[in-house]
């Protein structure tokens, strides 16, 4: 896994090469287990209608699921749906996994804590 993917609020690569489903799922499994060090067990994820967001989406839940967290999948939502979620849905955090808005060929995924988007120190804690 490259460092480089490791951003201030996200984690972001270009979709096939720097983010590949056993990258997404290690991600996973970084942030599952950072939640249940922190006692949270309840997570939404959302994601953008890319092609490589359903794949995306199954890597980082069952990543997540292996850790045992509980995963809400709100499907195809804009990211400040994932945010709204949880609070409405009583979630612990959430995930986006969505195109970066800077090149079309960057995809990835914007992690929260209950509402507090993930620094640039804590997104690099997820690495396994």
């Amino acid at each position: 896994m490259r460092r480089e993917i490791f951003r201030e609020y996200d984690v972001r690569g270009i979709a096939g090469k720097d983010l590949t489903g056993e990258t997404v799922e290690l991600l996973g499994l970084g942030i599952g287990t950072m939640m249940r060090r922190e006692g949270r067990n309840r997570i939404t994820v959302g994601r953008d209608c890319r092609p490589s967001s359903d794949g995306f989406r199954d890597a980082l839940i069952e990543g997540l699921t292996a850790t045992g967290i509980s995963v809400i999948d709100i499907g195809v939502v804009p990211t400040p749906l994932l945010y709204y979620s949880i609070l409405q849905l009583e979630s612990d955090g959430g995930v986006m996994i969505r195109a970066a808005t800077t090149h079309p060929n960057i995809t990835g995924s914007k992690p929260a804590w209950a509402w507090i988007p993930c620094t640039e120190n804590r997104s690099r804690k997820c690495i396994p």
